[in-house]
């Protein structure tokens, strides 16, 4: 089971990325341009869907593999070395994390250098159902980004690297993923990687860092549209 696990995790970390990357043509589409647009369907249709495929990637064929075919024997999260759990650690990580990116997002996002970036959806005026779709789309592809890296990836490593070569090596994979980007944010997913990677092997549990990654992006996501001079939440 601990070789089709590792054999799978590593598949998806390069495989299912490059899917991920090659299907993502919101990605190739020029950031300053969409401003000058109202609400443009179709451009925030590619964010959206983007997000739904990695989704898929990043927890639903894992998740099929494991439990719908024999390759990896069937075995339960448990098995994986995967969790839930809730606990006072748990809160008590999850509180202090989630802080800490509410106030790097009250900061951080004021800087133009971070506005030309943020929110992803370039649109002047975001109506309730662009807040709403955005919103759910962060919410499923989130937690399965931190599925994938800090459950099926960091456990299968672990089982065969130890915890501190597994950190490296997730964190590097993690890292990777951002590097298309070319800005300070592939600088942050090592930060990042690394210390999501020691919160889940110190608690237990996948529920702190889903949370406070899930905290981070819509922070910075509500936060950026606010502070936008040329971006409007429309009431109606």
């Amino acid at each position: 089971m601990e070789n089709a696990m590792l054999i799978l995790s590593l598949s998806i970390a390069s495989v299912g990325f490059i899917i991920w990357f090659t299907l993502s043509s919101s990605l190739r589409l020029p950031v300053r341009y969409q401003i000058m647009y109202d609400a443009n369907p179709p451009y925030v249709n590619r964010i959206i869907r983007r997000r739904i495929l990695g989704f898929i990637i990043y927890a639903g064929i894992p998740l099929f593999i494991i439990f719908c075919t024999n390759w990896v024997k069937k075995p339960s999260l448990a098995d994986i070395h995967i969790h839930f759990t809730w606990n006072s650690e748990v809160a008590l990580y999850t509180g202090i994390g989630a802080a800490v990116m509410l106030i790097i997002s009250l900061f951080s996002t004021r800087s133009d250098a971070s506005l030309e970036q943020y929110p992803e959806v370039r649109v002047r005026f975001w109506r309730r159902h662009i807040l709403i779709k955005s919103a759910l789309s962060w919410l499923i592809y989130i937690p399965a980004i931190e599925f994938f890296y800090r459950g099926i990836l960091l456990q299968s490593l672990n089982f065969y690297v130890g915890e501190a070569t597994a950190i490296i090596a997730c964190t590097a994979l993690y890292g990777l993923s951002h590097y298309f980007r070319r800005n300070r944010l592939t600088a942050l997913s090592l930060l990042w990687g690394t210390g999501a990677c020691l919160i889940v092997l110190q608690t237990g549990s996948l529920l702190p860092v889903m949370i406070i990654h899930l905290v981070l992006a819509l922070s910075v996501e509500w936060l950026s549209i606010k502070h936008h001079r040329e971006m409007y939440v429309l009431r109606t």
